[in-house]
């Protein structure tokens, strides 16, 4: 095969596959393996580490190393990293050459997805503490919310509209885009922690943000995919975002029988008052177990960080009927 069909081949696996791939075509070509180590560290053979540490000490691009029956060839990448083949006697005649014209894309391919990794860390990292500050919203502690809020941007809107937006996990991040450029990026958008079809959005709220019975935003959310349907609270302040949140909830319920496939939480009677004395008496006699609990060893949970527990799971677990 001429070097330029080589070189072809290798850029294209570096945009295709990635450095699995190119390094897994390698082997295959020159018949041994093939690898990326770092400089005295493994994983790889001891002599293709050795040979690592050896180009990052004496400052040089490549070098071979012959041991009987083999050889092993490198060619330095970045940070004390080199390219390695560890080939038997006698080995292809162009192994050198093909080396030297991976080391190129597979540089490239190596820091791109150290880039794509680091980028998912950030991600993930985000997410969760969008998620501790909505756990604090519904615990009432407003005051660290604000600040972690303000730290991630945008600031959490005061009085806002919870929006629970339900999709396919897929669809998340392209309603979560969506639901940024309809709000000019000042709503403040969280996944679910509990619900892995949720998204949890606060909107500011205004007169002219919903009005009877018409919801721009929502109508626009449910446009993203087939199968998303949106529940919208009351406009409510900040401190009552567990009432907002079930709210939502519930309003996401009627909105599943709809065909417009979003509804908001209308006026009714509170289950409080509903329920009244006799809903208070069942509540006492059921978590009284729960308030008398003692903990067997020091270790375990006490009462009180079960009862933490189970106000958490309440805020996120409300029924999915109306």
């Amino acid at each position: 095969m001429p070097r330029s069909d080589d070189v072809l081949k290798l850029h294209r696996l570096a945009h295709a596959g990635g450095s699995a791939a190119l390094l897994e075509w390698l082997s295959a070509r020159l018949g041994g393996w093939t690898g990326v180590v770092d400089a005295g560290r493994g994983p790889g053979p001891e002599t293709a580490v050795r040979g690592a540490a050896e180009l990052s000490a004496r400052g040089v691009r490549s070098a071979v190393l012959h041991t009987p029956g083999s050889a092993t060839l490198l060619f330095a990448l970045d940070d004390g990293r080199a390219l390695a083949a560890v080939l038997e006697q006698p080995h292809h005649p162009d192994a050198a050459a093909l080396l030297a014209d991976a080391a190129v894309p597979l540089a490239l391919v190596l820091r791109a997805e150290e880039a794509a990794r680091r980028e998912e860390r950030a991600a993930r990292a985000e997410s969760r503490a969008r998620e501790a500050v909505l756990h604090l919203l519904m615990n009432g502690r407003l005051s660290t919310a604000h600040q972690i809020a303000e730290a991630l941007g945008p600031s959490l809107p005061e009085p806002m509209r919870m929006y629970v937006v339900e999709c396919r996990t897929g669809r998340r991040a392209e309603v979560a885009r969506r639901c940024e450029e309809l709000t000019d990026g000042r709503a403040w958008i969280v996944r679910c922690p509990v619900y892995v079809r949720h998204l949890i959005v606060l909107v500011p709220a205004g007169p002219a943000a919903v009005s009877a019975g018409h919801d721009p935003l929502a109508e626009a959310l449910v446009a993203v995919a087939p199968d998303s349907t949106v529940g919208v609270s009351g406009e409510l302040r900040l401190r009552e975002a567990p009432a907002a949140y079930q709210q939502a909830f519930h309003a996401l319920a009627v909105a599943r029988e709809r065909g417009e496939r979003h509804a908001r939480f209308g006026p009714g009677p509170e289950l409080v008052l509903a329920a009244h004395e006799a809903g208070a008496g069942w509540a006492e006699a059921l978590l009284a177990p729960l308030y008398a609990y003692e903990p067997r060893r020091p270790q375990d949970p006490g009462g009180q960080e079960l009862r933490a527990t189970a106000h958490a799971w309440l805020n996120f677990a409300a029924p999915r009927g109306c």
